[in-house]
Parts: structure tokens; sequence; C-alpha cells
């Protein structure tokens, strides 16, 4: 990009925002991208107009919440603007009656969680990193481990606010379910990384706070059935979560005879201690890891510099032949058996930052998993220094429709270009 062209983008952008719009100095590299200016509105009418003027320049941006996932996805392609979301932040509505609340997309997760749980809501959020925006919780639409008992981030999702590349508002879906008609748009924008449309607040549905909570931990070696053990566990009626993982409580290294299985149980006393009951039946249990579930859920979302962290989604009863592909040294595995998931974090063999033969030997390994298992395959993290045009989002289906709806929604490609499957 020009120099003059950036400078003629900033001055529209001050136009709108006034000091809201600022050069970066030294420049920021971001998600691949080489960031020079960042605008950030502190409303919907100030997010249009910004949108509208980065068209009418033909200025690409990268759309920020938090930050704190700006590694998942694909690079940037062309974006030398950061849009950042942060002010659209706060509680618009909540109705504790109801439990529904409307939240700005900049509303950090954890804000939004303890608004809510003073009525006795649950937020049914949970992603690996608590620390972020509501706004890119949505975009990236990933779940932790208690996606077993809250579900996937869309069912949480009523209605979204969002403003469009050419600045148009648009709105989705209601705050109550039987007021939503025809296709339910708000889906569609769930987990498109921004590619679609600026997400500017969200009606959500929530939960109630569970009467009763507990956790068991149990070390089950891998010749006594454990994948199975844990997915039986996993379908207990009050299961919320349930997680295998190699090693003792403190890492996801360990011995490899046996693995540490973490249940939650959420709902009734009755029922949460007769599934506990039930899993413990002829067993012991261990002591708890601190944390629990939470930290479970850390382990998925810890950053692994330099390295590669894959999500691998294959059939249940097939979970226990993909960790079995992957396992060895410099690997690091956490599954969850329903919904089948099976994170796997690939720590590289070499300190030298251009020697990327490991990458290439697990990538073959990940796309031989790929074929032989039907797994479908998410690179979450690679290495920022790695070779190569890989895409992510590996072997996404549906990619045609995909790119109509990218042309129909952002012709000219401005929101966070190239992050999404197929490079969209």
């Amino acid at each position: 990009m020009g120099v003059s062209k950036n400078s003629s983008c900033l001055e529209a952008l001050r136009a709108v925002v006034g000091d809201g719009a600022f050069a970066l100095e030294p420049a920021r590299v971001v998600a691949g991208g080489r960031l020079v200016t960042e605008v950030a509105p502190k409303n919907a009418e100030e997010l249009s107009a910004c949108l509208r003027a980065l068209t009418a320049e033909g200025e690409a941006v990268l759309v920020e919440g938090a930050g704190t996932q700006m590694n998942y996805g694909n690079p940037v392609e062309g974006a030398a603007t950061l849009l950042s979301c942060r002010h659209l932040s706060g509680v618009v509505e909540f109705d504790s009656a109801d439990g529904v609340i409307q939240a700005g997309a900049g509303t950090p997760l954890r804000e939004l969680a303890k608004v809510v749980a003073t009525e006795g809501w649950l937020l049914p959020l949970d992603p690996p990193d608590r620390g972020g925006s509501l706004g890119g919780t949505l975009a990236t639409a990933v779940s932790g481990p208690r996606e077993r008992g809250l579900g996937p981030v869309r069912d949480a999702v009523l209605g979204l606010d969002t403003v469009l590349a050419s600045g148009d508002r648009a709105r989705c879906g209601a705050r109550v379910v039987k007021n939503v008609t025809g296709y339910d748009m708000a889906k569609l924008y769930v987990g498109s990384l921004g590619t679609l449309g600026v997400i500017e607040k969200a009606w959500l549905r929530l939960k109630p706070v569970p009467a009763s909570c507990r956790v068991v931990e149990l070390e089950v070696p891998r010749t006594e059935g454990a994948f199975e053990l844990a997915l039986a566990a996993a379908r207990r009626g009050s299961a919320r979560g349930v997680g295998l993982r190699a090693g003792d409580a403190n890492s996801l290294e360990g011995p490899g005879g046996s693995l540490r299985l973490v249940a939650e149980f959420a709902g009734e006393a009755p029922a949460t201690e007769a599934d506990a009951g039930w899993l413990l039946r002829g067993r012991t249990a261990c002591a708890p890891a601190e944390g629990g579930m939470d930290a479970v859920r850390d382990l998925q979302g810890r950053p692994l510099p330099g390295g590669l962290r894959a999500r691998v989604h294959v059939l249940p009863l097939r979970l226990a032949e993909a960790w079995q592909c992957l396992e060895g040294p410099g690997v690091e595995l956490l599954a969850y058996p329903e919904p089948a998931v099976l994170h796997a974090r690939f720590v590289p063999r070499s300190d030298g930052a251009e020697d990327f033969v490991w990458l290439d030997e697990v990538l073959g390994r990940l796309d031989a998993m790929r074929h032989s298992l039907g797994a479908e395959v998410v690179i979450d993290e690679l290495p920022e220094a790695a070779p190569g045009d890989h895409d992510v989002f590996w072997g996404a289906a549906n990619l045609g429709l995909m790119r109509a709806l990218k042309d129909r929604f952002d012709p000219s490609r401005i929101l966070n270009p190239g992050r999404f499957a197929g490079r969209i």
C-alpha cells in the first residue's frame, strides 16, 4: 500500500471519529498483516461511517475485539488498518426474568459473566480464552470442554446487530425465539471470522446456574477402555463436560500407560450425585487438579509459540484411533469425547528459526489421518514464520457457497480478507 493512499484513508477516518483514528508507530504485525493505522469507533453510527469510508477508499481492515484469538484463522491479506471494537462495550438490556441479555460486541466475557451471575444466570459461552470479548467469541465460535452441556456458540445467540462493509446496518433475530421467522441469519455471522459483517451487539439466551456441580477425576489405564468410559460419562444426563488427557494433573505429558479423565456434572443434586457415583463405582478418584474443568479449558487455549496447534473432529467411536495416530514424542493431546474433538499440540523439534522440516511431517500426518478417518482438521495456530500457503481450515466443504456469500455481503473484500476458509 502506498503512503499517499494510507494518508488519505487516515484523513477520511479522522473526519468520522476524530482522535479515534491514528497512525500506528511503529506498525503492528497482527494475524500476518502489517498494520499502520488504527480506528476505534465509539458507537454503531461511527462504525457504520468508518466502514463506508473504508469501502470508498478501497481499504481492507483487520477487525479486532479483545485481540486474544488473533492467531486463529488464516493470515489477513492486504489490510493495513486495524478496526478495533473495544469501545462497543457494555450491557444494553438484561431481562433477568426471561434469561436474555443484549450486550455490545466489545464487552469482555468476564464482565458479562459477572453481570448475569448476580441474577442466578450462567453465560453459556466457554471459549478456550475467557479473556476475550463477546464479538470475538461469536466471530470465532470456538468452544471449550463444556460444549457438551452448554451447546455450541451458535445456540446461545438469539439475535445480532451487524454493520456490513458498505456501512449499512443490519439486524437479524430478536430477543425471543418466537419473534424469529425465516432463515436465522445470526447463525451465518457466528463463526465467519468477521468476513461478512462486523458484529455490533448481540442478544444471548442464558442458562440458569446449576443447583449442584460435581467434578470427578480419575486415572484410567489405556487397557481398561479409557475412551469408552469417557464417552459413556459424556452421555450421562448431567454431564456438562468430559476431557481426557495424558499424564498427571498438571501437564498434558506423562506416563503413556494411563489417561487422566476429568468429568464435570451439573444440574439438580440427585442427578449429579447419581452420575458422579456411577463414574466412581469400583474406582478411586484422584486428587483433583486446581481449577477442575477450567484448568482443562485453559490447557486447550494455551498458546504454543513456534509450534502448531490442531483441532481434529471425528466420529466419537474413532477418537481413540485418532489419538493413536498422533501420539508420540513432542505431541500433547487433549480429547473431548462428545462432541468428539481431539486437540493436538506439536512442539517444534528444533530451535532453528528456519528449520520447518518437522512442520511438513506434522502436516503430512494430519492429512493422512484426515483421509483415513474421515476427520475434519482445523489448524488453530501455525508458527508465524512458517513457509507455504496453508489454509488452516483444511478441506472445508461448501467453499463455493461461502465465496458466493462473501461476494454478496462484501464484494470489495474489505472485511478480514483471506481470514476464513478457502482464503475468503
